[in-house]
């Protein structure tokens, strides 16, 4: 009896140890650097560490000034060529009746055809040129992507801001609202699991829904000898609520 009460218990434990809660670790589920392509002096910096920012919301601005002085010239030039262009248009259309009438030689519409062509180019040329100085007077302004959290704010009014080489990182964000629960198991335990399982993430006593969206595919430590593997489940929770990254918390796998 006593034999086989031991051979049970041995059969047990496995599952036992599955149904307990695995430790975990708080981790960023989105982390992101923000920076700008573009060139400039900080005019304005609105927000700072710690701070919940909503998506949309300005972080930062450039002195606009150069920018906004940009895209005037290029939609005055676009202007300019859009009124060649379509004097050159008219004259590739009276060109070719009179070609059809005999008036013109083909020498002459071909030339009139090179100059509409050469004039639509010159204009395409300016819509991209007026696109390209919009887009940096866009730049000049840093958004937050998402609603997320202020990490770190890496820049200071007036600042030079050089980025022709390389962008420099002015604020690191994380996403707000949701968290990974890293947890390392087995390989045995790992074949049990799938992407996008439901599974429960418990922190300061409290249990939220989460979901596995990373399983490990290379060894991440050992333990006891045996090899551990990375598992990763998001869960959501109220932004109100305050969790960090490095906070303990707890995984209850099936």
């Amino acid at each position: 009896m006593i034999r086989a009460a031991g051979l049970l218990l041995t059969l047990l434990f496995p599952a036992m140890l599955w149904a307990r809660d695995i430790e975990a670790t708080l981790q960023w589920s989105r982390l992101v650097d923000l920076s700008t392509p573009v060139s400039g002096m900080v005019s304005e910096v609105l927000a700072d560490a710690g701070a919940y920012v909503r998506r949309g919301q300005v972080l930062m601005r450039l002195d606009d000034r150069g920018f906004k002085a940009e895209v005037n010239r290029a939609r005055a030039e676009l202007e300019r060529l859009r009124v060649k262009r379509d004097e050159a248009e008219r004259e590739l259309k009276r060109a070719r009746e009179m070609h059809e009438r005999d008036l013109f030689a083909d020498h002459e519409l071909e030339l009139a055809r090179i100059g509409f062509v050469t004039t639509d180019s010159e204009y395409q040329a300016a819509e991209a040129a007026l696109t390209r100085a919009e887009l940096d007077l866009e730049y000049s302004v840093i958004r937050a992507p998402f609603d997320c959290i202020l990490l770190k704010r890496m820049v200071e009014v007036g600042q030079t801001i050089i980025s022709t080489t390389k962008p420099v990182p002015l604020f690191t964000v994380a996403e707000a609202g949701y968290m990974v629960a890293r947890i390392r198991i087995t390989h045995e335990q790992l074949s049990r699991l799938s992407l996008n399982q439901r599974v429960s993430v418990k922190v300061a006593g409290k249990r939220y829904e989460g979901m596995i969206v990373r399983l490990g595919m290379e060894p991440a430590g050992v333990r006891a000898g045996r090899q551990l593997y990375e598992v990763d489940i998001r869960f959501g929770f109220d932004p109100a609520i305050t969790m960090r990254a490095g906070q303990p918390a707890a995984v209850a796998l099936p």
